[in-house]
């Protein structure tokens, strides 16, 4: 699912149990986030993602938010290589 910036101000009192800051081939972030157990991917109002020039313009554009755990979620070399197997081992995350 996904949600518009004016959308989520609408939601500036409601709790955000993880911010997600997923790393795009290491030179944009975008955010996933989860309200009430539901995940969202931050658009704007064109229903564009939103992308970030890094992980710490993510975490200043939800400082007004409560955000109760953040993580990184960084990108994965052998994602890229062509003809590995998928595998099924755990994505890493960092706190942030």
């Amino acid at each position: 699912m996904h949600m518009n910036t004016g959308e989520l101000k609408s939601h500036k009192h409601d709790p955000i149990s993880l911010l997600e800051i997923v790393s795009m081939e290491g030179r944009y972030y975008m955010a996933r986030f989860y309200l009430d157990g539901v995940g969202y991917v931050l658009t704007d109002t064109h229903d564009h993602v939103v992308m970030f020039t890094g992980a710490c313009a993510v975490r200043d554009f939800f400082h007004d938010y409560q955000v109760a755990k953040t993580e990184v979620i960084p990108p994965t070399g052998t994602d890229e290589m062509i003809g590995m197997p998928v595998t099924s081992s755990e994505t890493m995350r960092v706190p942030l």
